[in-house]
């Protein structure tokens, strides 16, 4: 199915949720599926801050549907851990910690580099060159225009590269697992358009790891892709809590706090 046209972060949030559920979502999506995408937009959208209560009664008349699939949805985002089911307030949306952030890009910058690694046996050179075809026509926008069309347009090349690694896999679990990662990242990242060398930098990542698969050199492109995420997660701890690079350590978090209300839900994000 052909993604639609990304003009607004709303498109963009819509092109990500259709690459976490590629395979998931049944012909024809049921209540609870509609009820549990219209619960993640508002997540995403930081329409809920952290702490917030989640309650079937207000959410079904907000979407004009029973509170049964929206009781059902809510349980599947916290089996998800995208929000938090507590046996005497029920459910809330999730805050992350520093800690929160450090653990999930440290378990995905393995993960994924695992699905890169099952992956490039089943890349073909003219996927590889249409990725970089991709990045070279995005970057050249970044680089000329700087205005937040470009950005969009970058952003959902990132995400679609990145799914393209961990779609090829062919690894079902794996596949699921970094969705949940993924989805989860959603929630914390900035999707923000401040930071246009931020940008460039990650094509510039993604472009290394490209060519050492074009090379047929999996373990350098492993070794990029680890880094190229571990960067990220740089990022956005510096963003959202301050944090150099040196003190990002999950054992530091002991020392810390939780996050301010914007570490969760932020419109915009930082690239993969």
């Amino acid at each position: 199915m052909a993604s639609p046209a990304v003009n607004t972060v709303d498109d963009l949030h819509a092109v990500f949720f259709e690459l976490l559920r590629v395979g998931e979502r049944a012909a024809i999506p049921t209540a609870v599926d509609h009820a549990y995408e219209m619960i993640w937009r508002q997540l995403i959208r930081g329409e809920r801050q952290p702490g917030d209560r989640l309650t079937d009664t207000e959410l079904a008349s907000q979407f004009g549907m029973s509170r049964t699939p929206v009781r059902q949805a809510l349980h599947r985002l916290a089996q998800e851990d995208l929000i938090r089911l507590d046996a005497r307030r029920g459910f809330s949306v999730r805050a992350f910690t520093a800690n929160d952030v450090i653990e999930i890009y440290q378990v995905r910058a393995v993960l994924e580099a695992l699905a890169l690694r099952l992956s490039a046996p089943h890349l073909t050179q003219e996927q590889i060159q249409e990725q970089l075809e991709i990045l070279h026509r995005v970057r050249a926008a970044l680089r000329l225009e700087r205005d937040d069309h470009s950005v969009l347009l970058h952003l959902e090349a990132d995400l679609k590269l990145h799914n393209l690694l961990i779609q090829s896999s062919g690894n079902g679990l794996l596949i699921r697992l970094l969705a949940g990662l993924r989805s989860q990242q959603t929630l914390f990242q900035y999707w923000d358009t401040s930071y246009p060398e931020r940008n460039e930098a990650a094509a510039d990542e993604h472009e290394d790891i490209l060519h050492a698969l074009a090379a047929g050199d999996t373990a350098r492109a492993e070794a990029l892709l680890e880094q190229h995420i571990v960067n990220a997660r740089i990022r956005v701890l510096m963003d959202l809590f301050g944090m150099q690079a040196e003190s990002q350590h999950p054992a530091d978090e002991q020392k810390r706090q939780r996050p301010p209300e914007s570490a969760t839900g932020s419109v915009g994000a930082t690239t993969e």
